[in-house]
């Protein structure tokens, strides 16, 4: 992840106020009290980047934070308005960065400091059931041979009955080297034996760039080893490992739609694929990083997390599926009927398919790498119309997120043949190489991560 343009980006959120005059706008009554309810999410001792607890620090920056905010670079969020609502939405609407560009204007005044009153961050505040820790010993040295390394680490999950998961936290240990976690469950099919391939392989844990799955799987051969070692094994492997939740820069708690959850089975595993990049801070390694899960014996609507993509896209230099000319833009496209989402949630959720009496799509979220420049989500309903559910028109690889809607999409059975989810994504490329699709950081990808429940019949 590029930070070095992240440093000078400050979140400054504006609540609306009529009636004051533009000499009357100054920091310590107006400002550093929505910069404390609204930016310590990220700015704060215990989040991703600098303090800005203490105004005295933040003042120093008032420059940097009027011209972050005119140039739409914060607050961090991308999704365009007009189309959904969604949760924790914390965009600046036209009049509130009107606002705090009267305040620069107007020399940003600041009144006496003493009225100015220090924030303590409460970002990490998270009421979990389960607390997990994530490394082996403690620490891991990322690879300092490359920027980039994605590494899979196995948790035991510890309960003998089924879970749902319905809230999670990470709590990385050195954000300066972490780009991102995403933990998969990994069913009791094929748990014994991942564990015994990750072993298998030198250092801590297992490499994984594309998934929870060791990359040595995808030698040539691998699959035929792993068939004589382990009778169905590969499939038992590729066919019982599914997303269970992530973090990114920016992101803390988060807690599901209320009776919702991801199901975990008794003899599962959890893996860790931690993405590292280590070009900001060389030599450093990762440190207790923790995991929180809130939990519940039973839900209401069995959940989970589905990612959309074109799989031949990950194979883009071999396949030319997906490959961006220098100098050009492309646009991909992929969608999936709910018919096809619904058989996913089949397996992932261990249910009979004519238990499903309708889905419910709960999210949105495009994904992309450097050459990204827009993406859309969207629905395509049984009579032919299509809804925007989230378009990203500035597509920045530093901030990425869930778009929870604030009231979810249900879909019933009777409609899914012929409701399909999309997602299109557009690249530019400014390099003088082609770029292909794949797993690394200079490849692409395009997916729609969702969140989706299932409503059930008797």
């Amino acid at each position: 992840m590029q930070r070095s343009s992240l440093f000078l980006l400050m979140t400054v959120l504006l609540g609306s106020r009529p009636g004051i005059a533009s000499s009357e706008i100054e920091f310590n009554q107006h400002v550093m009290p929505l910069i404390a309810a609204n930016c310590i999410i990220c700015h704060s001792n215990d989040g991703v980047y600098f303090s800005f607890e203490d105004p005295d620090e933040v003042y120093p920056f008032r420059a940097a934070i009027a011209l972050a905010v005119k140039d739409d670079r914060m607050p961090p969020w991308l999704a365009e308005p007009g189309h959904q609502d969604y949760v924790g939405d914390n965009s600046l609407t036209a009049e509130e960065k009107s606002l705090i560009a009267e305040w620069a204007e107007a020399g940003y005044p600041r009144a006496d400091t003493e009225t100015a009153v220090s924030s303590k961050a409460e970002v990490m505040d998270f009421d979990g059931d389960l607390t997990l820790a994530v490394l082996p010993g403690g620490s891991y040295l990322p690879d300092q041979k490359n920027t980039d390394e994605y590494r899979c680490f196995i948790v035991d999950w510890p309960y003998e009955t089924d879970k749902y998961v319905t809230g999670f936290m990470a709590q990385p240990g050195n954000t300066r080297v972490s780009h991102h976690l995403v933990n998969y469950t990994v069913g009791p099919e094929a748990a014994e034996i991942l564990k015994i391939l990750s072993e298998e392989e030198e250092g801590s844990g297992h490499r994984c760039f594309g998934g929870p799955l060791p990359d040595s799987i995808g030698k040539d051969g691998a699959k035929k080893k792993i068939e004589e070692r382990f009778p169905d094994g590969w499939n038992r492997l590729v066919n019982n490992a599914y997303w269970l939740s992530h973090w990114a820069p920016g992101m803390y708690g988060v807690e599901f739609p209320e009776g919702t959850g991801i199901l975990v089975r008794p003899g599962s595993v959890v893996v860790v694929q931690m993405h590292y990049y280590s070009a900001f801070a060389p030599g450093e390694s990762d440190r207790n990083t923790m995991m929180h899960f809130q939990l519940a014996d039973t839900v209401e609507k069995p959940s989970l997390f589905h990612p959309l993509s074109d799989n031949r896209w990950l194979n883009g230099s071999d396949n030319e599926s997906m490959q961006i000319r220098p100098g050009e833009s492309e646009t991909y496209e992929v969608s999936q009927s709910f018919a096809e989402l619904a058989d996913y949630a089949t397996a992932a959720l261990a249910i009979d398919s004519e238990e499903i009496l309708a889905i419910v799509l709960q999210s949105a979220n495009v994904h992309m790498h450097a050459s990204g420049a827009s993406g859309i989500s969207s629905l395509l309903d049984s009579d032919g119309r299509k809804e925007t559910l989230l378009k990203i028109p500035r597509w920045d690889l530093a901030w990425q997120r869930d778009y929870m809607f604030t009231e979810g999409k249900t879909i019933p059975r009777s409609e899914f043949a012929d409701t399909r989810l999309i997602v299109e994504c557009t690249f530019s490329n400014h390099t003088d190489e082609m770029v292909y699709g794949g797993f690394g950081s200079d490849d692409e990808m395009c997916f729609n991560f969702s969140y989706l429940s299932v409503i059930r019949g008797e």
